[in-house]
């Protein structure tokens, strides 16, 4: 068959073939498919992926909601791409309120809590009010909106955070809330009947925007004990600035489109520049450490063999209160140096996760975070040589 005789439905499956390797060719080919057919939603969705894919954010919005209103739109995956492209673009209105939709898509936990607490709140936040927060999603999603709980306690609600049983120590240990239990204990307390919310509904039930976001300053703190422990299992060398590696986060997390591609490899860091006076330490954990090379022209710290051991996120957070700078791709250990207010550069894929926005290299969400962009798709190399002289440059916290 040629494309001269291509239908409707051939120029959009050979486009979305393309979404991947080629978005701008997928584009081409899915707007013949979407001319010949006009009502094809799922050539308006693919479109909104292909344009996703090329940063051209608004566009991709334009797609999707077009979609929707077609006949036979993929609604579920429609409204979540275009809920995060809405966040992406700082409509968080709209996206907020698009992304409620969520559930219906990955139910997760939200099952088991309408069936023992009924529908989650809605209206008015008001003092008094006990709220059980649900966590979702992955480990930095509890990091960086547990500070959302932090605000509700403030305005004089009773908190309750469930979350994942590797956070609730440090959770516990290291902020001023009230109450942190593990998630698997939600049973236990349906007798009580609490008012309860998704963590992440609380940025839309307290109308925040990204110029009101709280706690930017941090919100988390280490065990000085454990800290003072740590200083000592490093052995840094006297008169050495420390720097922390990370390069990996939770591949379970990056299997769309959206979130590929948001990791690295280890050996791209071994294009550092060699700069006076800085040893590193690897806090890499789990999946991707293996890659880890203290032979690659690097000088590790004497002690990473007992921070590579550790698997304790309160250990985690005791070696960077020691560190004097963490570099990192988009991970959960970045929201866990932030909420520290640890220094921390941060290496973003050229179209990063929405909570990252699409431009500058600062953010609302932390202070003590600086953005370094992939000028095209993939393109760690550059991410690196821009962290790099910025090390030579000695610019810890411009």
């Amino acid at each position: 068959m040629t494309a001269q005789s291509w239908s409707a439905a051939d120029w959009v499956n050979h486009g979305g073939a393309l979404l991947a390797r080629d978005p701008a060719l997928a584009a081409r080919l899915l707007a013949r498919g979407i001319q010949t057919a006009p009502d094809h939603a799922v050539g308006y969705f693919n479109l909104g992926i292909s344009l996703h894919q090329q940063a051209r954010i608004d566009a991709a919005i334009r797609a999707y909601q077009v979609c929707l209103d077609r006949p036979d739109a993929p609604l579920m995956a429609a409204r979540n791409n275009l809920s995060q492209d809405l966040l992406l673009a700082g409509r968080w209105a709209e996206g907020w309120a698009l992304y409620q939709h969520r559930f219906q898509r990955k139910p997760g936990n939200y099952p088991q809590f309408l069936r023992l607490f009924g529908p989650p709140h809605s209206g008015a936040l008001e003092a008094g009010t006990t709220l059980l927060l649900m966590n979702e999603q992955g480990l930095g999603d509890t990091l960086q909106f547990c500070r959302f709980a932090l605000e509700l306690q403030r305005l004089g609600l009773a908190v309750i955070l469930l979350s994942q049983p590797a956070l609730v120590p440090l959770l516990r240990e290291g902020s001023d809330l009230h109450q942190v239990e593990e998630a698997l204990c939600a049973d236990t307390l349906r007798p009580r009947r609490p008012s309860w919310l998704p963590l992440l509904d609380l940025p839309a039930a307290l109308d925040c925007d990204p110029t009101s976001i709280p706690h930017a300053g941090g919100y988390l703190q280490a065990d000085p004990a454990r800290v003072a422990q740590w200083g000592q299992r490093l052995q840094r060398r006297p008169g050495q600035r420390l720097v922390a590696l990370h390069w990996q986060g939770n591949p379970g997390h990056e299997q769309s489109l959206y979130s590929r591609g948001r990791s690295m490899r280890f050996d791209h860091w071994l294009a550092l520049a060699p700069a006076a006076g800085i040893e590193f330490v690897s806090i890499q954990k789990g999946a991707g450490s293996e890659q880890l090379r203290l032979d690659g022209g690097l000088p590790f710290v004497a002690g990473q063999a007992a921070v590579t051991a550790s698997m304790d996120f309160r250990d985690t957070a005791a070696v960077l209160a020691n560190c004097d700078l963490l570099l990192s791709a988009d991970s959960g250990v970045v929201h866990l140096a932030g909420a520290m207010a640890i220094p921390t550069w941060v290496g973003l894929r050229h179209v990063p996760e929405w909570r990252w926005g699409l431009h500058g290299d600062r953010t609302p969400w932390y202070k003590s975070v600086r953005l370094f962009r992939q000028p095209r798709d993939g393109d760690w190399p550059s991410v690196v040589q821009q962290m790099s002289q910025a090390l030579v440059q000695r610019a810890w916290s411009s």
